[in-house]
C-alpha cells in the first residue's frame, strides 16, 4: 500500500512539474488580454456611460461590425495605427461594408489589456468621450484584434441615412476620428484629434 501511494505521489509531482514548466512558455499578457478585453464588454460599458448621461444606448449594426473588423485587421496586419491609411479614409471602411450613413465617427485604441481601462481612457479624452456620448449616433460596430502582443480596438459609431440629420447639426456636432494609445505602463498618449 505504501508503494502504491508513493507511486501516485511521484506521478502527481511529475505532472505538477510538467504543468508548471509549460506555464513558463505562455505569454501572460496574451492570456489576460483575451480574458479581459472584449467587444461585448466595450459595448456594455459604452452604453452604460450613455445611459448615465441621458443618451440613448447604441445598437449593434452588423455592417459596422464588419467595417470595424476589416479596419482592425488591416491596422494589425500592416503594423500601423491611424484613421486614414494608404489613401483610404476611415469612412471608406464603412462605405465598403454597405452601411449608408448620415453621421459617422471612429475611436481607436491600442494596447489596452482590459475593456474598462480603454473606456476610462476614452472618457478622459474630450473628443473620444464626445464620440461615445454623442446623441446623434444610434448604432455601433466594435472589433478587437490581437497579434504579437499588440491589441487594436476599433469602435465605429454611426447613424443610418434613414435618420438623416440637418447639415448644420452634422457639421456643428461631429467629431469623426479619435486615437488613444497605451504603452506598457498604461500611460495614455493622445495621438490625434480631428473635429
Amino acid at each position: 500500500m505504501k508503494k502504491f501511494i508513493k507511486k501516485i505521489l511521484i506521478k502527481f509531482t511529475a505532472l505538477l512539474v510538467i504543468t508548471s514548466v509549460g506555464f513558463l512558455f505562455i505569454d501572460i499578457n496574451s492570456v489576460i488580454a483575451y480574458e479581459k478585453v472584449s467587444t461585448d464588454k466595450i459595448f456594455e460599458l459604452v452604453n452604460k456611460e450613455r445611459i448615465k448621461n441621458n443618451t440613448s444606448p447604441l445598437k449593434i449594426n452588423s455592417n459596422l461590425v464588419r467595417a470595424a473588423n476589416n479596419k482592425a485587421k488591416f491596422l494589425i496586419d500592416n503594423n500601423t495605427f491611424e484613421h486614414n491609411t494608404q489613401n483610404k479614409k476611415f469612412s471608406d471602411w464603412i462605405k465598403e461594408s454597405g452601411y449608408n450613413y448620415s453621421f459617422i465617427g471612429e475611436n481607436l485604441a491600442e494596447n489596452f489589456f482590459d475593456s474598462k481601462s480603454a473606456i476610462v481612457a476614452w472618457l478622459e479624452s474630450e473628443s473620444h468621450k464626445e464620440n461615445m456620448l454623442n446623441k446623434n449616433f444610434t448604432e455601433t460596430g466594435i472589433a478587437i484584434i490581437q497579434k504579437n502582443n499588440r491589441i487594436i480596438i476599433v469602435q465605429i459609431f454611426g447613424r443610418p441615412i434613414s435618420k438623416e440629420l440637418s447639415l448644420e447639426k452634422t457639421i456643428k456636432e461631429h467629431i469623426s476620428e479619435n486615437i488613444l494609445k497605451s504603452n506598457s505602463k498604461f500611460k495614455i498618449k493622445i495621438l490625434s484629434n480631428f473635429s
